[in-house]
């Protein structure tokens, strides 16, 4: 090829380029021309290489004026480094922030991608290995911050790209293998930011709420080292393992041996191990090592009650030396209590040393399946010496249940002071009028043993004389 020739194809691809640059043909907007126009000038920096745009209009009311949502992505060169890729994304959501009032935009639904991308089949969308994104509606009160947030979210993506992330999605790293995933994990620690950590096979995940601990992070790698594991997970609920279908027989006893004598976490880690088909088969705590709340102890008294003499010599009650009575139910967020008290009728001090014995009574007189009656966690189990005349109390808790269809709602319980006492019949009361308790089938119920007193539960005056029996049966 002469000479002159092979000049005028390279100054022509180099036209070509910079052409294409100016004019970026992979560029697309469906929207109306104003919000195009405005959204190419946002997009008209360094580092951006592209942009894809469409909007759709909805009528949420039939008297207010239409709303226009704006999807705006944008495609930045993966060589940006964090800061610029933060400025640059603070800069950008800030403008778009600004300007979307002018042109009636009530949403936008912001992204920013890099990398290779790769057709997902079937569909015209596009995947790229890094992606932030953030919904803005300029017109909510508390909108402000989310440009620099959106920043900061770009600025940590593409640390993790930078330090071997197979893909990061608004701060959801994927690695490739063991060693990798612990690199991300240093990263994410010295960054101090929250981030969930995947192997590509999905085989390992670590979900940090707050910080990454290498310490946890190292378990779940010793764990996939041991090759019987076919997943690994630690989040908000602790550590999760699942055996394989071909892990051997003693897998279960050496997880749970290795799991108790392990170094316990700074912090209580409870941990499940599951069989292949997810049947939980043994739980505890990393290290044997409990939180401090779960750790049984004496219940402590509230300031104004003084404790009784703990008599040893005072006899067990017998049957006939205690009174059950039933407090009113209360409810609070969501939760639901009750307190049940037993009175020393006897002429002296007598103890207890139990939980009462309690059976959630439907309609028919049938003790409700399934429900479980859970000690209280914390509070240790005691003798309590109960003088003649007055009363320990025990509280039960549990989440409210729906009742929306009718079902078969809890009228009466049947409770006795401890194992072997013959229970006695009641109904719950509110305002003196009998009423029923969503304690359905399933339901789990904590309880605490009997206890001289609790803060915030008292015997209410006159609870004794005023207990009603259970309500007539249909």
């Amino acid at each position: 090829m002469k000479p002159l020739r092979a000049g005028a194809i390279v100054a022509a691809l180099a036209l070509i380029t910079v052409l294409l640059m100016v004019w970026k043909p992979w560029d697309s907007c469906d929207a109306p021309d104003d919000v195009c126009d405005f959204l190419a000038t946002v997009a008209d920096r360094d580092g951006v290489l592209g942009s894809q745009v469409s909007s759709r209009v909805s009528e949420r009311d039939a008297l207010a004026a239409p709303e226009l949502s704006v999807d705006v992505q944008f495609e930045l060169s993966d060589q940006l480094a964090p800061g610029q890729a933060k400025e640059a994304v603070t800069q950008m959501a800030q403008d778009i922030q600004a300007g979307a009032p002018a042109l009636d935009m009530n949403e936008i639904h912001l992204s920013f991608v890099a990398g290779p991308s790769r057709k997902i089949p079937g569909t015209n969308t596009k995947a790229y290995p890094l992606e932030v994104s953030e919904i803005i509606s300029p017109a909510a009160a508390d909108e402000q911050a989310k440009p620099a947030l959106l920043g900061e979210k770009a600025a940590f993506a593409f640390g993790l790209r930078h330090h071997g992330a197979a893909s990061v999605i608004n701060g959801s790293a994927t690695a490739d293998n063991l060693e990798q995933l612990l690199k991300l994990g240093e990263f994410t620690a010295q960054a101090k930011h929250p981030a969930e950590l995947v192997l590509a096979d999905h085989s390992v995940r670590y979900s940090a709420t707050d910080r990454t601990d290498m310490s946890e992070l190292q378990l779940l790698a010793d764990a996939a080292k041991r090759g019987i594991f076919q997943n690994a997970s630690i989040d908000n609920s602790g550590l999760n393992l699942a055996l394989g279908n071909q892990a051997p027989a003693a897998a279960e006893q050496e997880t749970h041996v290795w799991l108790e004598q392990h170094e316990a976490f700074d912090e209580a880690m409870p941990y499940k191990l599951f069989s292949a088909g997810y049947e939980v088969l043994a739980e505890g705590w990393v290290g044997g090592k409990k939180p401090e709340s779960l750790i049984p102890r004496p219940v402590v008294l509230p300031d104004n009650v003084t404790s009784w003499p703990q008599d040893p010599s005072a006899p067990w009650c017998a049957e006939g030396d205690v009174d059950i009575a039933l407090g009113t139910p209360d409810a609070a967020a969501g939760s639901r209590y009750l307190p049940v008290f037993a009175k020393n009728t006897s002429a002296g001090p007598c103890a207890l040393r139990s939980y009462p014995q309690i059976a959630f009574l439907n309609a028919d007189g049938d003790a409700q399946p399934d429900v479980q009656l859970q000690p209280e966690p914390g509070i240790l189990l005691e003798r309590v010496t109960i003088p003649a005349g007055e009363a320990v109390i025990s509280t039960l808790e549990w989440n409210a249940m729906s009742t929306s269809l009718d079902p078969d709602e809890t009228v009466a319980l049947g409770i006795a002071a401890a194992r072997g006492m013959t229970p006695v019949e009641l109904a719950p009361a509110f305002d003196g009028q009998p009423t029923t308790l969503d304690i359905l089938d399933g339901a789990r119920i904590t309880q605490s043993p009997w206890v001289q007193a609790r803060d915030g539960w008292t015997v209410p005056s006159g609870a004794f004389a005023q207990q009603s029996p259970a309500r007539p049966r249909p």
